[in-house]
């Protein structure tokens, strides 16, 4: 396990390599976002969550019953993310920050 900056907060976090390829809807680490940076990027991408909190703003992520469901969620995909990882409040706060460009792939030879 090694510590790392995120490419999108900055904020430190642990990297790993995955331990479950199957694993949904995260992977550790997934592009070198800490666990607040990945989740805010599934919700800004994910369709119909990503329409609803275009509309009512991330605030509703802060409600104990969300933050439940998504845990459900979590568990159901077989998840390498944990609901303890996240800090919904940071998710909140650093909804306005961009995300950096995908890092390319290099292909086997």
């Amino acid at each position: 396990m090694t510590i790392t900056n995120c490419r999108r907060c900055g904020q430190p976090c642990q990297g790993r390599p995955p331990s479950n390829p199957n694993a949904r809807p995260f992977q550790h680490a997934l592009e070198g976002l800490c666990a607040n940076c990945v989740v805010t990027e599934m919700l800004k991408n994910t369709e119909p969550i990503s329409f609803l909190l275009a509309e009512s703003g991330p605030s509703s992520l802060l409600l104990p019953f969300i933050q439940e469901q998504y845990g459900e969620i979590l568990k159901a995909g077989d998840s390498e993310l944990k609901l303890e990882e996240i800090n919904w409040q940071i998710v909140v706060n650093q909804w306005g920050l961009p995300f950096p460009k995908r890092r390319a792939h290099s292909s086997p030879a």
